[in-house]
């Protein structure tokens, strides 16, 4: 009974994502505002902007520089001088990317704004946004994209990540929005809003994972929730084990937050097969910190456990 099940979601799956092939991207250029959040990116800066600037989906591109110590505002004065008033420059104190995109938030003028980072790579010469725009005009609320991975002068790490990152994602968001009516989360790399929605309920810094929680207080008040698995993205990814593991504890933390601050959603359509699955996850990535903890405190003794 149970491999006749799986069968007949697996089927239902297929036919579902096969459907979604069939779907055009939008052909309405220049009605998105994009919102990237700026904190010491010098480096990047520059050729994410102009990577933004070039696409034709993008109206005008919004910069916030929260309270950085490096280069980054010389970097938006001269994206400024070739751009004009397609780019916006907005600097303010150090308030966290949360803060960041609702000031950013400001000064949109279109019906739809993308945000996302300014260490990731958005292709200016593909459909991507099309896609995203066009999960909008059939009526969603928000749309998540996929994050892939960067690896222009990524090390070893990145390159394993990358090799299973993409079509897990996939699948997973696909079965999500499938089985529980909205995928999981909308990435802070890639994500289309209404504005208007995003301007009612906006980011909070209750949490460290300010996408997610975003994304459940959504589902929680009925809105539509969608994914454009054709528009793809590229954040650069952690490259040590220290800081993948700075990485998973932050998501560990603000997961279990987001679970108590969302208890109603638990045993509903979304909680059973969007939240809990992902629950197995977490516990998972606990298990391997608490192992890795224990091995270090009986190796070096309580002095040399990095919590």
């Amino acid at each position: 009974m149970k491999t006749w099940i799986f069968i007949c979601m697996s089927i239902a799956m297929l036919l579902w994502f096969l459907s979604t092939l069939r779907r055009k991207p939008s052909q309405k250029k220049g009605c998105i505002d994009a919102i990237i959040p700026a904190y010491n990116e010098g480096p990047c800066l520059a050729q994410s902007l102009d990577n933004l600037l070039r696409n034709p989906y993008f109206c005008r591109v919004i910069c916030v520089n929260d309270g950085s110590t490096d280069n980054t505002e010389a970097v938006m004065a001269e994206v400024k001088r070739k751009w004009g008033d397609r780019f916006v420059a907005v600097t303010q104190k150090n308030t966290g990317k949360g803060g960041a995109l609702m000031n950013g938030l400001n000064y949109a003028t279109c019906d739809q704004v993308f945000l996302s980072d300014a260490d990731t790579y958005v292709p200016p010469d593909q459909d991507g946004m099309g896609y995203m725009l066009a999960e909008i005009e059939r009526g969603a609320d928000a749309v998540g994209g996929i994050p892939s991975t960067a690896l222009k002068g990524a090390g070893l790490l990145p390159h394993i990540r990358a090799t299973v990152k993409l079509p897990m994602i996939v699948m997973k968001r696909t079965l999500q929005q499938l089985l529980g009516g909205a995928p999981f989360i909308i990435s802070g790399a890639c994500g289309m809003f209404r504005t208007d929605v995003l301007r009612k309920f906006g980011f909070s810094d209750r949490t460290k994972v300010e996408d997610l929680d975003l994304t459940w207080t959504l589902v929680a008040n009925g809105y539509r929730i969608r994914q454009a698995n054709r528009c793809i993205v590229y954040p650069q990814e952690c490259n040590s084990p220290r800081e993948e593991w700075r990485r998973w504890r932050r998501w560990i933390v603000g997961y279990a937050v987001c679970m108590r601050l969302h208890k109603r959603l638990l045993f509903s359509r979304f909680g059973i097969f969007s939240i809990f699955p992902m629950l197995l996850v977490v516990i998972y990535g606990v298990g391997i910190y608490l192992t890795t903890w224990f091995n270090e405190f009986i190796t070096t003794g309580p002095h040399g456990v990095v919590l």
